[in-house]
């Protein structure tokens, strides 16, 4: 099993503002267009961290099953996916901020250049499932 922090990219300059809300309603990691690919790194039990702006990851959960390609035509090169049981998710507030993100330099992860990266040796996973508990709301 890997951990995988996947950046939701959702800076206005990145064209894709509202990708983050897609990925947390639909329970799915996704990636775009010339970044589409990089997703099929994650294969199905791994640990996907949804990383938001300004080092919020917003939530938690494990992949459920590996990029298997679409019946949509052209959809192979604009999106690729993996779907996710998220375990845990951050709540989001009327302007859809995150209110009780987890910050990420907390979990020691310090690479976070690329849109899917394997923190699988940076993550503290003691202080994530930590982190999670401290934030459940049930």
């Amino acid at each position: 099993m890997k951990t995988w922090l996947v950046n939701t990219n959702s800076k206005t300059s990145h064209h894709n503002p509202n990708g983050f809300k897609y990925m947390l309603r639909q329970n799915k990691a996704s990636a775009y267009y010339d970044r589409a690919t990089e997703v099929d790194k994650i294969k199905e039990h791994d640990l996907v961290l949804l990383y938001h702006n300004d080092n919020r990851v917003i939530a938690v959960g494990a992949a459920l099953t590996p990029f298997a390609g679409h019946d949509y035509g052209d959809l192979d090169q604009i999106e690729h996916w993996v779907d996710v049981n998220w375990l845990w998710k951050a709540n989001l507030n009327a302007d859809f901020e995150p209110t009780n993100y987890i910050n990420r330099h907390d979990l020691n992860i310090t690479m976070v250049n690329g849109t899917v990266i394997n923190v699988t040796d940076q993550v503290d996973y003691r202080k994530l499932f930590e982190e999670i508990a401290k934030r459940q709301n049930f």
